[in-house]
């Protein structure tokens, strides 16, 4: 019997070493407490799949893509040192200028007339009715004949109606009058740290006279920048 089992075994043996998936062995040695922890490397593989969504869900790094990007303006500054002593405390802003409407006057006006002596005479034949004028030397209303400014339609208009009571058909022009201020404008995405930090200052910054908003980018466009 004892021929047998050798035989039995060297059987075994053969079979084993010669399936298709050949392994290696190592010598591992475990203590009394290992025993009761050894897992499958399947299951270890869920249990460090779990722990690594677990940690990335948990970490202070953005996990969705970056948001559109937003413009912060802050203003209006009166003048171009005020924006820039502001500004210098930034690397990422850009200080920019923009034409603005302060107000309008309304012009009440004969003409234009097509050179200078003819709106003279007329100029001359309106004193001669005591209808204070003046003729506009230059411009869009050049040779035209300025019959008096004002500072609302309501009160231009009156005038008018005034004078042509007297024969003068008058025209009513609203002529603006442009200003400048200053802004400082930060282009990022809202999401990222280094927005929430300029924001911040930024935010410290405004006063009674100059507000820190998000508007359109489009705006940056129509505004030059400052050197």
């Amino acid at each position: 019997m004892r021929w047998f089992f050798v035989l039995l075994v060297a059987v075994n043996a053969t079979f084993f070493l010669s399936g298709k998936g050949a392994i290696s062995l190592e010598q591992v040695s475990f203590t009394p407490e290992d025993k009761g922890n050894i897992q499958l490397l399947s299951e270890l593989g869920q249990g460090e799949k779990k722990s690594l969504s677990n940690e990335a869900l948990s970490s202070d790094d953005p996990v969705t893509a970056a948001g559109p990007r937003v413009c912060l303006y802050l203003g209006p500054y009166n003048n171009k040192d005020e924006v820039r002593a502001d500004g210098e405390s930034f690397e990422e802003i850009k200080l920019f200028a923009e034409k603005y409407e302060r107000s309008a006057d309304y012009w009440v006006y004969l003409g234009p007339y097509s050179s200078f002596n003819e709106a003279a005479k007329i100029s001359a034949e309106l004193r001669g009715k005591r209808i204070d004028n003046f003729i506009i030397r230059g411009g869009e209303l050049k040779n035209a004949i300025s019959l008096g400014v004002f500072t609302t339609d309501e009160r231009a208009q009156n005038h008018a109606k005034g004078l042509l009571k007297r024969d003068y058909s008058v025209a009513v022009k609203r002529v603006a009058k442009e200003g400048i201020r200053y802004w400082m404008a930060y282009i990022g995405t809202e999401g990222d740290q280094s927005y929430k930090d300029i924001a911040r200052v930024m935010a410290k910054k405004a006063d009674n006279n100059k507000s820190l908003e998000k508007k359109s980018c489009n705006l940056i466009a129509s505004y030059q920048e400052l050197d």
